[in-house]
């Protein structure tokens, strides 16, 4: 099985485990996402790219809009 067909069954099982997965900010999933298989695999995987997330899905929204109160910060 190639490395491609086993990170998709590694993804398909979990997002039918987890079915609200992408509905959830990434900071509320984090623990539970260390511990499956498919995070073991990309930490064994060489990293050919920037891996990067989102802003708005790392943190909280509470930290985001207290951002805003600043006059140095623009958020769209």
């Amino acid at each position: 099985m190639n490395a491609d067909k086993k990170l998709n069954a590694l993804r398909e099982k979990l997002l039918k485990e987890e079915t609200f997965l992408m509905q959830r900010p990434h900071y509320e999933l984090m623990d539970t996402l260390k511990k499956t298989e498919l995070y073991k695999c990309f930490l064994q995987m060489p990293k050919p790219a920037v891996h990067h997330t989102h802003l708005t899905g790392a943190c909280d929204i509470k930290f985001l809009v207290e951002l805003t109160y600043y006059d140095f910060v623009y958020y769209s």
